[in-house]
């Protein structure tokens, strides 16, 4: 008996770091949802019923592996709903991102072509404390030949009604609310 109350506040401690953990995520559907435990932070990533939930996927992207919840659509697009450390993320994307260490702050949406994927993609970012929740809308494919030289501002002078309608129907099938 006096060794279970001894373990008592070892497993109570135990139990409240394991609360206090990192991020975490549960996925219902087309709802993603993310939460701090120690701050009681969270955001939400609803996502319309026209896109199918593929699989979990953990890839390497650009230098760092991004893993995450990947949906698909008819139309050839699809959308990768992730959280990563912020450190990570800034080193991803190459710049620090303004937003204090503890809170919320989203971003605007941003569509950009990558050109080493041949692909428009659109990004909705949140900041969430130490982490970073992104859902990114990829194109499909580019038709016909695609060299990965046409860089992104040339892309998008080029493409308006194209770049328009990606965003559009973007913004139909993506929704985060914190």
């Amino acid at each position: 008996m006096k060794r279970l109350l001894l373990l008592i506040p070892f497993i109570l401690l135990l139990a409240a770091c394991a609360a206090r953990g990192p991020l975490t995520e549960e996925r219902r559907g087309n709802v993603v949802a993310f939460a701090r435990a120690d701050t009681g932070n969270a955001v939400t990533v609803t996502l319309s019923p026209g896109l199918e939930f593929d699989k979990h996927v953990r890839r390497d992207f650009m230098g760092a592996t991004v893993e995450g919840w990947l949906y698909r659509a008819e139309d050839g697009t699809s959308v990768l709903v992730s959280s990563m450390d912020r450190a990570r993320f800034e080193d991803l994307i190459g710049r620090t991102i303004e937003a204090p260490k503890t809170g919320i702050k989203a971003y605007p949406p941003q569509t950009s072509w990558l050109p080493r994927l041949c692909q428009l993609v659109r990004a909705y970012v949140v900041s969430l404390d130490s982490d970073v929740v992104a859902a990114v809308k990829f194109g499909p494919r580019s038709d016909g030949e695609c060299d990965g030289l046409v860089d992104n501002d040339e892309y998008m002078a080029a493409h308006l009604d194209e770049v328009a309608e990606f965003d559009r129907r973007a913004e139909r099938e993506i929704s985060v609310d914190w």
